[in-house]
C-alpha cells in the first residue's frame, strides 16, 4: 500500500481517500470519477454588518448631550462606532474550497477546506493516487 498524504485529519493511499470530520469518510480510490475543485467566494453580508452598527449609532443620538463631558464622550464614542464600522466592512469571510467528485455515481464533497495550502497539498496527494490508479488499472 502507497501512502500518497497523510495529515491528522485526510488520509490518501492507492486504496482510499479517508477524511477525519465528525466522523470518518471513506471513498474508495477505483470508484472516484469527475474529481474537481469548487472555489467557494464568501456572501458579502456588510450591508447589515453596518445597519446593525448604524442602530448602535442611532441609540447613541437619542441620548441627551449635555456639558461638555458629555459631548466628549459622545464624541468619542462615535469615533469607536465609525472605525468599527470601516473594519467590518473591510472584513471578510475566508473563501472555502471544496474537493468534489461523482462517487459510485453520486455526487460527493470529499473535502471543505479554508485553508489553501492543506487543500493544495490534499489535491496533489488525491492527483498522484489517481494517476497511480489509472497507470496500473
Amino acid at each position: 500500500m502507497s501512502v500518497f498524504y497523510r495529515s491528522p485529519r485526510v488520509l490518501i493511499t492507492d486504496d482510499v481517500f479517508e477524511v477525519a470530520y465528525t466522523a470518518r469518510r471513506r471513498y474508495a480510490i477505483r470508484d472516484l470519477h469527475d474529481v474537481h475543485i469548487v472555489r467557494r467566494e464568501p456572501q458579502t453580508r456588510s450591508a447589515e454588518r453596518v445597519l446593525g452598527l448604524s442602530a448602535l449609532v442611532a441609540g447613541l443620538l437619542v441620548v441627551p448631550v449635555v456639558g461638555r463631558v458629555s459631548a466628549l464622550l459622545s464624541a468619542l464614542c462615535l469615533v469607536v462606532l465609525l472605525v468599527t464600522v470601516v473594519l467590518n466592512i473591510r472584513r471578510r469571510a475566508p473563501i472555502t474550497w471544496q474537493l468534489a467528485a461523482t462517487y459510485r455515481g453520486h455526487p460527493a464533497i470529499l473535502l471543505d477546506s479554508d485553508d489553501r495550502h492543506e487543500f493544495e497539498q490534499v489535491c496533489r496527494g488525491l492527483l498522484r493516487s489517481l494517476e497511480h490508479r489509472d497507470n496500473v488499472g
